[in-house]
């Protein structure tokens, strides 16, 4: 069985979906059958088919076209048929309509459609011409948390037997055990303990005006704690500069910009908690590497993040920056609390496996290669 990825969707500073694809097909390598091959098809370099080239059963499949839309449409299909593909997944919302085989289509969140303010007008015709037809052609549909699903089924009228909920993992390197190096990385990033951490793109619908005004509001009773806002800037970030400089908080919060693979979980175990006050979250990957990492988390209590963080964390309207306020003091006032926490949190990281997910997906995209035949 020949399985087709499209790996167009990585980029080299990896945030979410990247990610997700990443550790998905890393995991999933190790899981092929003999005779079952992985034809990652890419139109460019990202640095993961280097990572991806020479392990048994994986063939990389490169031919350049910069832009990824014409791509992944006119000439990935060709490159399937070519090929001999008997089922393609596509990771990112977005499949080719017109592939010659059946497609399993990963859709993460439909904020696009709930939240479009929180998008660029670029990005929601994007996600409105194509998710749909998308959509209506796949085989077989994933959905990363039940609340996707459950958006799926309501908004988009998707039959509840087509989708399938896998939820995502969280990699050995997301741990409690400081190393040798941990002090070096924060020295890198200017990073002073103790301080507060909040790690994603840097855009809307992460509600990092909310959050800056809640830290705001702490400052007062700790006056020594720090606000880390870790990822690189998004759609609209010049906003939350601009918040900073009203509230006069810019020698209190720092923004590192892109951090490093290896520094991220070096910056999750030396944080006090990780704040995640998102408006809409399809999964919630940060708040599940803050719990591995033995953080305490503090998180929106909509979307999957319930789904996620379970009872392990404390929850807050993602609206009201007086009850954020509220939480923070008390985590950072009371150590028994933050220690409660911490051990919720490492138990219930320990449900979820990057390796499970590739598992199941596997299972998945078999029965979809069975299909065609």
């Amino acid at each position: 069985m020949r399985i087709g990825v499209d790996l167009s969707v990585i980029q080299s500073t990896k945030s979410g979906v990247d990610w997700y694809t990443y550790n998905v097909l890393n995991e999933m390598v190790g899981l092929l059958e003999p005779h079952e091959q992985l034809y990652l098809f890419s139109n460019r370099n990202n640095g993961f088919e280097q990572d991806m080239a020479g392990r048994p059963g994986v063939v990389i499949v490169r031919s350049h076209l910069r832009y990824q839309e014409p791509w992944r449409q006119f000439i990935l299909p060709l490159l399937l048929k070519k090929h001999q593909i008997d089922v393609c997944f596509f990771t990112n919302f977005v499949l080719a309509v017109t592939a010659p085989c059946p497609m399993v289509l990963t859709i993460h969140d439909l904020s696009f459609k709930l939240f479009p303010r929180t998008h660029s007008l670029r990005n929601v015709i994007w996600t409105r011409s194509l998710v749909p037809v998308s959509v209506k052609r796949s085989w077989r549909i994933i959905a990363v948390s039940n609340n996707t699903k459950l958006d799926l089924i309501r908004l988009m009228n998707v039959s509840n037997r087509k989708v399938e909920v896998v939820h995502e993992g969280v990699s050995k390197e997301f741990s409690p055990n400081t190393g040798p190096g941990d002090r070096e990385a924060l020295d890198r990033y200017g990073i002073v303990k103790p301080y507060l951490l909040f790690v994603g793109t840097l855009e809307p619908r992460k509600n990092i005006n909310l959050l800056i005004k809640g830290f705001d509001k702490v400052t007062g009773d700790f006056p020594d704690v720090h606000l880390v806002l870790a990822g690189r800037r998004g759609w609209m970030a010049q906003a939350i500069f601009d918040e900073l400089e009203r509230r006069e908080l810019l020698g209190k919060v720092h923004i590192t910009g892109y951090v490093r693979d290896r520094d991220l979980p070096v910056l999750y175990r030396g944080a006090a908690a990780l704040i995640y006050p998102s408006l809409y979250e399809g999964f919630g990957l940060p708040p599940l590497e803050a719990m591995a990492s033995g953080t305490p988390v503090i998180v929106s209590q909509g979307s999957s993040l319930p789904e996620v963080v379970g009872e392990a964390g404390l929850y807050v309207n993602p609206l009201d920056a007086d009850e954020l306020a509220d939480k923070i003091k008390q985590v950072l006032g009371d150590k028994d609390l933050a220690a409660n926490l911490k051990a919720k949190g490492l138990e219930r990281a320990a449900l979820f496996s990057w390796k499970k997910a590739a598992a199941r997906t596997l299972d998945i995209l078999r029965d979809a290669a069975s299909a065609k035949k």
